[in-house]
């Protein structure tokens, strides 16, 4: 039994000329597409004048078994999707290139920590969603929420070996507050 699944996807972002006095443009992924595509990281798409689209690479959403409770949440979700993240990149033919693509929520969030990625989530295919759904119902072990029950401490119970350092009450043995 495989508990392992690559799926090779290729991902498009948009460049749209900023509305903003700090930056001149912004980098949005904006889709992803299943399988080989045959085009190159730089290849230009869609050109408007509003925006010009961008193919920015391939990547392999990698799902794992143990990790099928994000994969559920986001399959529930109103629209399941796919998180992906650019990252700068100085030798390629355009300014960022795919870091990764995720099904996991929980991934994302933990990638939201390097300031300098962009992490936008797009729609998820259908053909994406339809192979998620078949690993989840595979591998998926729903696992009930048990609260841990404390025990009940008794201080008169815990003996360290040592003299208690405060003493209440006079006992007269030399707290330094005798006179």
């Amino acid at each position: 039994m495989q508990r392992e699944m690559k799926i090779g996807v290729g991902v498009l972002a948009e460049k749209r000329k900023a509305v903003s006095q700090w930056v001149d443009v912004i980098w949005r992924p904006v889709a992803v597409l299943i399988g080989e595509t045959g085009f190159k990281p730089g290849t230009v798409v869609v050109h408007d004048s509003a925006f010009t689209r961008y193919f920015m690479g391939h990547a392999d959403i990698e799902c794992h078994a143990a990790e099928t409770e994000a994969y559920v949440h986001n399959m529930e979700s109103a629209e399941p999707a796919l998180y992906v993240v650019l990252r700068a990149d100085e030798d390629g033919p355009l300014p960022y290139c795919v870091h990764t693509v995720t099904a996991s929520p929980y991934q994302a969030q933990d990638l939201e920590d390097a300031a300098e990625d962009i992490i936008e989530r797009v729609a998820m295919p259908r053909a994406v969603l339809e192979l998620l759904h078949d690993f989840v119902a595979e591998h998926h072990v729903e696992r009930e929420f048990k609260k841990r029950k404390r025990r009940e401490i008794r201080l008169e119970d815990q003996k360290f070996g040592k003299e208690p350092i405060f003493v209440t009450g006079r006992s007269g043995k030399g707290n330094g507050h005798d006179k």
